[in-house]
């Protein structure tokens, strides 16, 4: 049996293009479909956007 675990790698510009586009339908179904504030919602995207830039420039595993 094989125990060794893979190890997480940095996200490569695809990768980090596809997270940002999720994040974009993500916030969009929530401003379509809640009650919540618009405003809230994309202040709520543009953190969770900001966030996995920074992690993609800092070499993070993804």
């Amino acid at each position: 049996m094989n125990t060794d675990q893979t190890k997480p790698q940095p996200m490569n510009e695809n990768q980090l293009e596809d997270v940002k586009k999720e994040i974009i339908q993500t916030y969009l179904y929530l401003v379509s479909r809640t009650g919540y504030d618009p405003k809230v919602i994309e202040v709520m995207k543009l953190s969770a956007l900001a966030d996995v830039q920074r992690r993609f420039e800092a070499g993070e595993p993804w």
